[in-house]
């Protein structure tokens, strides 16, 4: 399958119809001579890579599978390499046409309240970092009932076109960091539907934070007061009805 809008995108890109991992192959096959923004992309995944060390499948070409190298000299802040994947996420899904798409920190991108992407960071021992991304291009299983696709939101793409505009925006977003973190952070801000909701935080290792969620704190944590602030730099987020 050729790929020509990501090859424009991207410094050096691998396609496979069937992988385990996207971020496991591109860990694989990494070299001292791995150019910044190489990419692996699949059309189907046995063993995709999820936070707290979750796995899933994703059927062939049902959702685009992205990893994307990032080179430790180009990461100003890794603990924002996350957010600023999920709002270029949410700026490509916007640019196909999505409307109410929105961030919920840290790694997820919604439409009304349902996931349509996810994003998992690794960062290597060097200090170099492999940027996992999926995005949903048709509906998913019926056990995932909090899951939605671009198909069902009226909007037809192939995996080459989402993966571009999900390569372009990120480069253009990590170029504007590196300018101009501040305003960066504030867009994301702006994009966040986190904020101003109830929430429920679920650590890492073990036990539970509720609370409002208040802000993005210069780091990249969520600060949700309960009522006094909390700063949490890696949890469960999980949005409460008010």
């Amino acid at each position: 399958m050729q790929l020509p809008k990501s090859q424009q995108v991207f410094s050096a890109l691998s396609f496979h119809e069937r992988l385990d991992s996207t971020n496991l192959e591109l860990a694989r096959n990494l070299t001292t001579s791995t150019p910044h923004f190489s990419a692996v992309i699949a059309a189907s995944q046995t063993a995709g890579l999820g936070r707290l060390g979750r796995s899933w499948e994703s059927p062939v070409k049902s959702s685009l599978s992205l990893s994307v190298f990032l080179s430790g000299e180009t990461i100003v802040e890794p603990g924002w390499v996350t957010l600023l994947a999920a709002l270029a996420v949410k700026r490509a899904v916007s640019e196909l046409g999505v409307i109410g798409s929105g961030v919920k920190w840290p790694n997820d991108v919604l439409v009304s309240g349902k996931k349509i992407s996810g994003i998992l960071a690794q960062l290597l021992p060097q200090g170099d970092l492999i940027l996992g991304i999926g995005l949903n291009l048709t509906p998913q299983s019926s056990e995932l009932a909090m899951a939605t696709s671009l198909q069902e939101q009226g909007i037809a793409t192939d995996l080459d076109t989402a993966a571009a505009l999900v390569g372009k925006q990120l480069a253009g977003l990590l170029d504007a960091f590196a300018v101009d973190s501040a305003e960066v952070k504030s867009l994301f801000s702006q994009s966040c539907v986190t904020l101003g909701q109830q929430v429920r935080a679920e650590l890492p290792g073990g036990g539970e934070v509720l609370g409002l969620a208040s802000e993005i704190d210069s780091a990249g944590q969520l600060v949700i007061l309960t009522p006094e602030a909390i700063s949490l730099s890696a949890a469960d987020v999980w949005h409460l009805r008010n």
